[in-house]
């Protein structure tokens, strides 16, 4: 069962990522895509669309944004990757609802040896995926 879910943006051959503030329980510190938790009864692209929005102020199209993996974060549930290529370099807006989950955003290039550390394992293969 999916029980999170997140985004992956880009824009040409990058990708926007922030690093966890220290006021998340999960990954303080570590860059990640936009996410979060699935409501309940909640479909889980719309969840991630929802997720980004609320921390980026990102409005972003339900038919641009597709599947792109999933992985298990227990041994019975499964975190969701979708990924949605921008029109512009677009920069999260610090007026977001949960704007503060993140202390701070860039873009990297889609390459292992340019994105920032640290960063999970999933994250990582995600990513590499979009090369």
């Amino acid at each position: 069962m999916y029980k999170a879910a997140g985004v992956l943006l880009t824009f040409n051959n990058l990708v926007l990522l922030g690093r966890r503030s220290h006021i998340c329980h999960n990954f303080a510190g570590h860059w990640s895509m936009p996410c979060g938790m699935i409501e309940l009864n909640e479909d889980p692209k719309l969840a991630a669309i929802r997720e980004v929005y609320e921390e980026t102020l990102i409005t972003l199209n339900s038919e641009n944004t597709k599947f792109l993996t999933s992985y298990y974060m227990s041994e019975t549930d499964k975190f969701v990757v979708f990924h949605s290529e921008l029109d512009d370099l677009i920069f999260p807006n610090e007026k977001a609802i949960d704007f503060i989950e993140h202390d701070e955003w860039g873009y990297y290039n889609i390459q292992e040896n340019c994105l920032p550390m640290p960063m999970t394992e999933n994250t990582i293969n995600s990513i590499l995926m979009l090369k």
